[in-house]
């Protein structure tokens, strides 16, 4: 169940049950309310007897006026008290409860009749009133009847207070249901909120403290699953990152260890020779111009490991220019393999093209392709494995594209070394040594120049090792 899910239904079953507490309540005290109504009805009948005897007991009184307390006792027996008044609404006498004075003070402004008794009804409260003359004196004499069913916890009080306080206890009671309900799913939501949360805080210091290897364990269906999910992923690949940066970085530094091995050889070679004609040991011409020979054959192998350098950190600052010039894909091999013949009788190989005369049309820097066949045949060079190497250059078309594979008739390599001679620093062998003395960036250049000029390049075994391009065709203008 997702999280909006779960909140959404948590505040509904909050807000039903504190619903249902208040109409339990509201209930409770309607019938609490429709039983006293019922037991006033009940007592009508008897109470109108009562009422009737009173009032003659009053009457009788304003005849023959007596004292007030035994006008009081005299009442008790109808279940009567009795409050008197002077003329001044001044207390005389009072055995009233409260809730009869407060109707008997409503009262007081009322017009008095000296002639007879005078009835009301109040809240459930039943008053005789009447005026008696004594000592030249008139009183304002109450006799007041209040059910003792009606009192709430042994305290007298009317319907309406009686209300009142109900309502108010209800309110109470269904403001603490409603916090009560609210603290219950409030912490429950809390739990289940803060369950992910703390997950994900703890996965964060570990992270901090270098572990990666432990995930977060939170398999629910919600939104913080996703959550959960997602970073155990980040962390999967922030643990490849690093391990990715550690291996790229072990390589970079064998790559530069190699290379100023590299450039040791040739500089104390040219440096020896300098010397030896210094001191005089290359004492002939012919000596002399072979020692020069030597020194600038050297030195030209130290330039070349200084481009590749320059080009390395070019490429790696993303500072590497592309001219694009439209070039006939096929005339400019042939081009390129007619300037190779010397260089290919001098190291050698033979380099052969593979070409029908059908023209393709291509969009790319002529310096910068160069430099990938280049690299091809140097990797073919170093790494065939024969005798004589013969390294074939095919140009056809596939799907409406220019294709170009450079094949040597060496042993190929395993299909697991395959899988990385495109990557960064990869070397087929790994050792160091004369033949196989490698960067491992000349495969790497090749696939960073072929995909910026829009291309594809990929490597296989097909009675040697081959590598094939493809480049996008334009049309001819």
């Amino acid at each position: 169940m997702t999280m909006r899910k779960r909140i959404f239904l948590s505040n509904t079953a909050m807000v039903l049950i504190s619903l249902l507490i208040l109409f339990g309540i509201g209930g409770c005290s309607v019938l609490l309310f429709k039983d006293e109504f019922i037991n006033v009805i009940e007592q009508n009948a008897v109470l109108s007897e009562q009422t009737y005897d009173v009032q003659t007991l009053l009457m009788e009184n304003q005849k023959n006026p007596s004292d007030w307390e035994e006008l009081s006792k005299q009442l008790e027996g109808y279940h009567f008290e009795l409050y008197v008044s002077d003329q001044n609404q001044n207390k005389q006498y009072s055995n009233v409860r409260h809730s009869e004075k407060e109707c008997i003070e409503e009262l007081e402004d009322s017009e008095f009749t000296s002639e007879k008794v005078q009835l009301y009804s109040m809240e459930s409260v039943t008053i005789a009133k009447c005026i008696v003359k004594m000592k030249g004196e008139d009183y304002y004499v109450y006799a007041t009847y209040y059910p003792g069913e009606l009192s709430l916890w042994g305290m007298d009080r009317g319907m309406f207070e009686m209300f009142i306080i109900v309502f108010a206890i209800a309110g109470i009671i269904v403001i603490a249901g409603l916090l009560l309900c609210c603290q219950l799913f409030t912490r429950s939501m809390i739990r289940r909120i803060m369950k992910p949360v703390d997950e994900l805080n703890q996965a964060a210091l570990r992270i901090n403290d270098g572990n990666l290897n432990e995930s977060i364990q939170y398999d629910a269906d919600d939104e913080f699953g996703e959550v959960c999910h997602t970073f155990n992923e980040m962390q999967l690949h922030l643990k490849e990152g690093i391990e990715k940066t550690e291996k790229y970085e072990k390589a970079r530094t064998e790559m530069i260890s190699g290379i100023s091995h590299d450039l040791r050889t040739p500089l104390t070679s040219v440096k020896g020779f300098i010397k030896g004609m210094m001191d005089g040991i290359a004492n002939t011409p012919e000596k002399k111009q072979q020692y020069l020979q030597i020194s600038y054959q050297k030195a030209c192998d130290m330039e070349v490991l200084l481009q590749k350098l320059f080009f390395f950190s070019k490429l790696e600052t993303g500072n590497m220019p592309f001219f694009v010039q439209k070039v006939e894909f096929t005339q400019w091999i042939h081009k390129y393999v007619d300037e190779k013949e010397l260089e290919s009788t001098d190291k050698g190989y033979e380099l052969v093209i593979d070409a029908s005369e059908k023209k393709h049309w291509v969009s790319i820097d002529v310096d910068q392709m160069k430099r990938v066949l280049d690299n091809l045949i140097e990797n073919s060079m170093k790494y065939a494995q024969t005798d004589v190497l013969k390294i074939i250059i095919h140009v056809s078309d596939e799907n409406g594209q220019a294709v170009i594979r450079v094949q040597d008739n060496g042993a190929g390599l395993s299909e697991e070394k395959l899988a990385f001679v495109f990557d960064q620093f990869y070397r087929g062998d790994e050792s160091r040594n004369s033949k196989n003395d490698g960067s491992g960036l000349g495969l790497y250049v090749c696939k960073y120049i072929v995909e910026q000029q829009k291309g594809s390049i990929k490597a296989y075994n097909e009675d040697g090792f081959v590598v094939k391009i493809i480049l996008p065709e334009i049309e001819e203008e």
